[in-house]
């Protein structure tokens, strides 16, 4: 069995750039969650042997989220630092695809963010590139930006490396 540290590697999550707070005992990953001016404004928990069904759970669930009332908070502040457009993903492992290819990606936690979220993006004075999960869902999340990718698997977490490499090649 894995422990969650090689379970995240395996997941594509660079554990130096990202920093999630592990507890190996428990099998469970915290990951903080910032807005734009740096400050902490809620986490993501991810259990990889929690349950599916129970959404938002924090206790019994596969993810669960915590955010300040009022605030904008996503994944992935920390590599706005890295070079070309921002990638915009659904979920940290999505992201995480593109960060581990050293650009910037952020992960809105939702497939129809609210529209402080979009100007939050839009701030960032850089191209945004959304990269959709091709579902009805994903389509709600492809307004974000006139540039919109949709993957070919169930999310940009379960694609293949040429995919993401071919979306790198494209956008940067």
């Amino acid at each position: 069995m894995l422990s969650i540290v090689q379970h995240l590697k395996s997941r594509h999550l660079d554990i130096e750039l990202h920093k999630p707070i592990v507890d190996e005992h428990n099998k469970i990953a915290t990951f903080l969650l910032y807005n734009l001016s740096g400050a902490i404004v809620g986490y993501q928990q991810y259990r990889p042997n929690g349950e599916k069904t129970k959404q938002n759970d924090p206790k019994a669930g596969r993810y669960y989220t915590h955010k300040t009332h009022g605030t904008v908070a996503v994944f992935g502040v920390e590599t706005l630092h890295l070079p070309g457009p921002v990638f915009v993903c659904e979920g940290v492992f999505d992201a995480c695809r593109i960060s581990a290819n050293q650009h910037a990606a952020i992960a809105v936690l939702s497939n129809n963010p609210q529209s402080d979220v979009c100007n939050f993006l839009h701030c960032l004075g850089r191209k945004i590139v959304v990269i959709a999960d091709n579902d009805v869902a994903g389509k709600k999340l492809s307004t974000l930006s006139k540039h919109t990718e949709y993957t070919t698997h169930k999310d940009l977490g379960e694609s293949s490396e040429e995919f993401v490499q071919q979306l790198l090649r494209k956008h940067c």
